[in-house]
């Protein structure tokens, strides 16, 4: 044989010295190991409630808490009780509940888009599936006339009604480029339907009779983007716009489309809207012209024949609810049952409710006894450079779970705002949430609330963003990039000044484009962009860019596509050899810094993943992770081809300082709200020696350097550092590593004569 000949001609007599252990076949790496750590956020989620009749015949309010296999709780609206709880299986939440006029109860969930129908007399609950095939969310819910009820659709925004005689009828879609119908409204006295549109405000009129359709925003609501909730009450269409933080009550002639001024009794002033908090408006009061809903934190009262608005005050003081209005009705009084009162639920995450008597006047507060679920989980963070703590957010509930792996505890901090993006700067967690594009700064080392978390900026107001999906810090600077709001097109890399508190935005910094993720390497900030605009809008740009920008000023320096045709560039890294690594859909490019030339791309799997679904981590300055479209990779630093680790049902990646990834997963459940750590296996060589090729001392061998599967790479096994007593000993070392790597095929004969043939030269 070739290569034995040649060793023995360069070690001549000497006794050849076995490398110290075997070198096993190159393969897939061994395998880590997968712990379920568990749900980290429980929660009493509620988007909206309705009442109607218990199954035991008294009154009773049903509300969906939203989480893992959702469930429908009915409670006893006297005695305050849990009844009993309903399983929706599949279902994260729902947005619509309603009673019809049959009594039969109405929820519309989400992720799942199905339609059930609970009947309280016999104590039954059906699954209708999706009324409208392929749409997963289904909206604001109305009762119409025999035991009709009406609905809307994401995200092609249909609008649908159900009835238990007549099935499913399809209205179609109510716009022909928005995704939402966000709200129903059903005038009884002309037989119209109304259908509130976004992202981009729109309201939609059905004459049910003759089938008519015909837009009727009203001009000055044009700008908002959503029709967020209707009702309809004593000859008028109540409309809930909603613009991020500019929330508004108008009050509209369902037949002119006409809006109609409102005197606001606490400024004095007419306006044509005026604010509001909650889901709409409660029914019209027994009186048949009084309208109540929440506005700044207390109850409000809407005059349909005066068409005046004004606070409830009891006592002189406000009437403070504990949160905005999600449910109302009128039932009798527990007292005097010949009495009507008003029963509402307040707020999304505590299980408040409330009583008000308006002819004593009297308001009672209290908490209903739902039953709370593990919630759904939007994002995760630990960073390297962390407390080692790993960091979750809920999803639309925003609490925050913390769990500590030194402990394996869990602690649960309320009301952050859902979490979209974060990164470690000087033992500090800085935080984006949505929906007002808020960045935070949080300090471990102090009590949760307070001013810990503080508000740094709100970037939904002024410049129309809303969710903060990159974010990176250095040299005293804070770095995010967002999406836009609702409608928009045009993301922003925005840069403050921590010290100062001076902030920096740069909107479109690519045109039309979201700014996904953010990199600093070498004095220079790069940013990866996605074609996607806000929610409800479609792309106008055709390809990603990566763009370079001053990190003192956020000013752009340059702007190119490291991959043609991609839709989003979702992720930035330094990599182990210096370079700037970024995941654009399922390609990894490799792009010299200095002259900005892609080094070289990997397909890792086809298709893209949308604007934010895409995380690449460093392990031990080697081992590239990454993850994407529910897949988790590792990528080789030297040949940089990637193993799949693990395939479906998991989200985000992130890596804590003693190099334990971690992971969302939807364990034996159906939604994305558990916490999943990954430990790699053990490396027989960290830190190991990435050199692109492999030397005996200052000789390069020509040969490639490569892993083996024990984490070694070729120059870790050659042992050039230590001190050698003579040139054949080491000869002898490399010819004895070179044969075991050939026999297991990491390299090849010719490869195995130039490794002893440098080791001779060495």
């Amino acid at each position: 044989m070739r290569f034995r000949g040649l060793i023995a001609a360069l070690v001549a007599a000497m006794l050849v010295i076995t490398v110290n252990g075997t070198t096993p076949a190159a393969a897939d790496p061994p395998a880590g190991t997968f712990t379920d750590l568990g749900p980290t956020v429980t929660s009493l989620t509620v988007m909206e409630g309705t009442y109607g009749k218990c199954p035991g015949g008294s009154d009773c309010v049903y509300a969906v808490v939203a989480g893992d296999n959702t469930k429908l709780n009915i409670i006893d609206v006297r005695s305050r009780e849990l009844i009993k709880t309903i399983a929706l299986p599949g279902a994260s939440g729902g947005w619509g509940a309603t009673t019809a006029s049959d009594g039969s109860i109405y929820i519309g969930s989400y992720n799942n888009g199905r339609l059930y129908r609970y009947e309280p007399a016999a104590d039954r609950m059906t699954d209708l599936g999706q009324p409208i095939p392929g749409e997963g969310l289904l909206y604001h819910l109305v009762p119409g006339p025999d035991g009709t009820i009406f609905g809307g659709t994401y995200p092609n925004a249909h609008l649908f009604s159900y009835s238990p005689t007549k099935g499913v009828t399809d209205f179609g879609r109510m716009d022909p480029e928005q995704n939402y119908v966000r709200s129903v409204a059903y005038d009884h006295d002309h037989g119209y339907l109304f259908a509130g549109i976004g992202a981009r405000a729109g309201l939609v009129r059905i004459d049910l009779a003759t089938g008519e359709r015909t837009d009727v925003l009203p001009e000055a609501l044009a700008g908002y983007a959503f029709v967020y909730d209707l009702d309809y009450a004593g000859g008028r269409l109540l409309i809930k716009v909603h613009n991020g933080p500019d929330i508004k009550l108008a009050v509209m002639d369902p037949v002119s489309g006409e809006l109609i001024p409102i005197k606001d009794e606490s400024t004095g002033q007419t306006v044509d809207r005026v604010p509001i908090a909650s889901r709409g408006t409660a029914p019209l009061a027994p009186d048949g012209r009084s309208v109540y809903y929440t506005a700044a934190g207390g109850l409000w009262v809407y005059d349909l024949e005066t068409s005046t608005t004004r606070p409830i005050l009891i006592d002189g003081a406000p009437a403070a609810v504990d949160g905005a209005g999600i449910g109302f009705s009128w039932l009798p009084s527990a007292e005097d049952p010949s009495r009507q009162v008003l029963y509402g639920l307040a707020g999304n995450y505590a299980g408040r409710a409330f009583t008000f008597d308006p002819q004593a006047p009297t308001l009672e507060r209290y908490s209903l006894s739902f039953a709370p679920v593990p919630v759904d989980l939007s994002q995760l963070y630990a960073g390297a450079d962390g407390d080692g703590k790993v960091y979750t957010s809920a999803y639309i509930n925003g609490d925050l779970g913390v769990y500590d792996p030194a402990t394996e505890t869990l602690q649960q901090f309320p009301r952050l705002g859902q979490v979209e993006g974060w990164t470690w700067y000087e033992g500090k967690l800085y935080i984006g949430t949505y929906p007002t594009g808020s960045l935070r700064e949080y300090d471990p080392k102090s009590p949760w609330g307070s001013g810990n978390p503080k508000l740094l900026v709100s970037l939904a107001d002024e410049h129309k963003q809303n969710r903060p999906t990159a974010m990176a810090a250095a040299d005293g600077k804070l770095y995010a990039g967002t999406t836009p709001d609702y409608g928009e097109h045009g993301g922003a890399l925005t840069v403050v000044d921590l010290a100062s508190g001076q902030v920096q935005v740069h909107r479109h910094i690519v045109e039309n484009q979201t700014v996904s993720s953010i990199a600093l390497l070498d004095g220079v900030l790069y940013g990866g962009t996605s074609i996607a605009g806000g929610g409800g809008t479609d792309p106008i740009a055709t390809e990603a860019k990566l763009f370079t920008a001053d990190p003192v000023t956020g000013e752009k320096t340059g702007e190119f596509a490291p991959v043609p045709g991609a839709y989003s560039i979702n992720a930035l890294l330094t990599g182990p050899d210096g370079n700037l690594w970024g995941l654009a859909d399922g390609t990894l490019f490799v792009l010299d810094p200095k002259t900005h030339e892609v080094l070289s791309t990997t397909k890792i799997f086809d298709g893209t993943a949308g604007e934010t679904d895409g995380d690449l981590v460093i392990v031990g300055g080697e081992y590239v992770y990454g993850h994407s479209g529910a897949r988790l990779f590792r990528i080789d630093p030297l040949s940089q081809q990637a193993t799949m680790i693990s395939q479906g049902g998991t989200r985000r990646l992130t890596v804590d300082p003693r190099g334990d990834l971690y992971l969302l997963h939807d364990g034996d459940g159906t939604n994305i709200n558990r916490l999943l750590r990954y430990r790699p296996a053990a490396d027989a060589c960290p830190d190991s020696d990435l050199r692109p090729k492999v030397f005996t001392g200052a000789v390069d061998s020509g040969v490639g350097n490569r892993y083996t599967d024990d984490g070694c790479t070729v120059n870790d096994l050659i042992l050039d550092d230590r001190d050698w007593p003579t040139r054949g000993r080491f000869v002898a070392h490399v010819a004895g590593v070179a044969e075991e790597l050939t026999a297991a095929g990491v390299i090849t004969e010719a490869e195995a004569d130039a490794l002893a043939a440098a080791a001779a030269r060495s």
